[in-house]
């Protein structure tokens, strides 16, 4: 069974009607690692359903994708295909762009190998609410390799921007907090709209500004 991960996040009324008023909604991103360059992250969860005690959860299962759609800021990445995938396996793509996953891989990541020569945007999707989404996007050149490892690193902010998942976003919308579940698969939370979030200062928490760039904090080599 795969293993699943949850953030819990409480909220008092007041800040819940003002974000429903003000037409706030919680976006999530996901980290990874890799050598690839010119990556970028995605939206990965939205939610405009606050209670006052949130809970986001995932699972360790997921897809690899490949895409014609270009690596630009806001644009938005449509899988035009994937595949169900597990760790140290491969996802191999033809010149036509059907896909095939073979056993064979790196260790604790997912590669994407490019059998042909046209170029394509790749990356790995990751299930949350019960629906596999991409988390992140990165260029595969022709007769290349892309191995990309997820890692259990989430990023939270609220916002009032509507953007859908998949969408390409650089830099923060708003204040944020990034929550690592790398040694515990549940965290807590809690998120008032003027002091902002708050984890008790705990070493697995770390605050992210409006406007920060996210690159370094979601793909990292």
């Amino acid at each position: 069974m795969a293993t699943q991960y949850q953030v819990s996040i409480s909220m008092d009324s007041d800040t819940i009607e003002k974000l429903k008023n003000g037409g706030f909604a919680l976006y999530a991103f996901k980290a990874v690692k890799t050598a690839n360059q010119g990556g970028a992250p995605l939206v990965w969860f939205q939610s405009t359903s606050f209670l006052d005690n949130t809970v986001i959860t995932w699972d360790e299962q997921y897809q690899a994708y490949i895409s014609t759609d270009e690596i630009i800021a806001n644009g938005k990445i449509h899988a035009s295909s994937s595949a169900d995938i597990d760790l140290e396996q491969t996802m191999m793509v033809s010149q036509q762009g059907t896909v095939e996953v073979m056993q064979e891989g790196t260790p604790s990541a997912i590669s994407i190998s490019n059998l042909g020569t046209s170029q394509w945007t790749c990356g790995i999707s990751q299930q949350t609410g019960g629906s596999t989404k991409p988390m992140c996007a990165f260029p595969l050149y022709g007769k290349n390799l892309d191995v990309i490892a997820p890692i259990e690193k989430v990023l939270l902010m609220f916002a009032s921007n509507t953007v859908n998942t998949g969408t390409v976003i650089y830099k923060a919308y708003s204040s944020g907090v990034l929550l690592d579940l790398t040694s515990d698969q549940s965290r807590s939370v809690s998120y008032d709209i003027n002091e902002g979030w708050d984890w008790g200062g705990k070493s697995w928490g770390q605050s992210v500004k409006a406007q920060e760039s996210l690159v370094p904090l979601l793909i990292t080599s």
